[in-house]
């Protein structure tokens, strides 16, 4: 059957039945989970095997657990873990024992996944953090330097992929320099390709992770026109200079960077080069207009998963 090259969010703790009934006319990749879909392990387990019932095993099944204030899974059930910049700190005076605690950090994160059926983490971010910058990165990001940035975060991808765990790295080309928070506004970034040289450094020293989210931002000295999702010159940079060979998801098509329908914001982030949309919010109809825009996954995208062993 064919794949709707889209992940979608649900409502709620289980599947409910026009759920099962749109994942199964709509066959999209996989989905993407929230605190709203979390309760306790024998939940979400059941979850991601009703899941997997219906989209059949190789389902991406995502989840956003960085640490911080990005945590997915409730202090209940689960370990909590420190935000990205706790491990920059640490590094700062003691780069080895920074990329110990990052790998371990990561590694029970991949374990606790792993163990619920979830095979995918939107994590970690690399983006820089800026002085200045909105909070929106903030402390989720591991320092101000490219070079301490890009040794945990290749860490913390590391670690993930020992658990079976795939990492979506983000915000590519990166989210560092925002004003403004992308789930409320558009962010525009005026800073030159040179000075954004050191925001490109951690993605260009991961290039070859199988897989990455792109920032719904505008650069103004990459494209003046659209934002990186709708930009073709941006994905193309992405790949032709940053050098990312892997499959490059969208954020999420709901935030209000974004304008437009949802049929139009899904079908040109895929026509600008986005492999996968990610739509979060569990509104049925509207989910339903971001497939249409989405089409369906080319074969050329399945070979090429295949090939990085995304799908067996």
């Amino acid at each position: 059957m064919n794949k709707s090259a889209i992940i979608i969010g649900i409502k709620g703790l289980k599947l409910s039945s026009d759920e099962k009934k749109l994942l199964h006319e709509k066959q999209p990749l996989g989905v993407i989970l929230f605190k709203r879909n979390v309760n306790n392990p024998k939940q979400i387990l059941r979850l991601t095997e009703s899941i997997r019932e219906i989209l059949g095993k190789e389902a991406m099944i995502l989840i956003d657990q960085e640490g911080g204030r990005v945590s997915r899974l409730n202090k209940n059930y689960w370990k909590t873990y420190p935000e990205a910049n706790y491990f920059g700190k640490i590094a700062k005076n003691n780069l080895a024992k920074a990329k110990r605690l990052t790998y371990r950090n990561f590694k029970d994160i991949g374990i606790d996944l792993h163990k619920l059926g979830i095979n995918f983490n939107c994590a970690p971010v690399l983006d820089l953090k800026i002085k200045g910058a909105s909070s929106v990165i903030g402390n989720r990001a591991f320092s101000r330097d490219p070079k301490i940035v890009s040794q945990l975060s290749l860490q913390a991808c590391k670690a993930l992929i020992s658990e079976s765990v795939f990492p979506i790295i983000k915000h590519i080309p990166g989210h560092g320099r925002a004003k403004v928070d992308s789930h409320h506004y558009l962010p525009i970034i005026k800073s030159s390709k040179k000075v954004l040289q050191e925001d490109f450094y951690p993605f260009k020293r991961l290039n070859k992770q199988l897989l990455a989210m792109i920032a719904h931002i505008k650069y103004l000295d990459l494209d003046k026109e659209k934002c990186a999702t709708y930009s073709e010159p941006i994905i193309s940079f992405i790949k032709n200079k940053l050098g990312f060979e892997g499959i490059l998801f969208s954020d999420d098509l709901c935030m209000k960077a974004l304008k437009g329908s949802y049929i139009y914001r899904a079908r040109n982030a895929i026509k600008a080069g986005c492999d996968i949309v990610l739509h979060c919010e569990p509104n049925i109809s509207n989910i339903k207009k971001s497939c249409e825009g989405a089409g369906y996954v080319s074969i050329s995208l399945i070979d090429k998963m295949k090939e990085l062993k995304i799908f067996n």
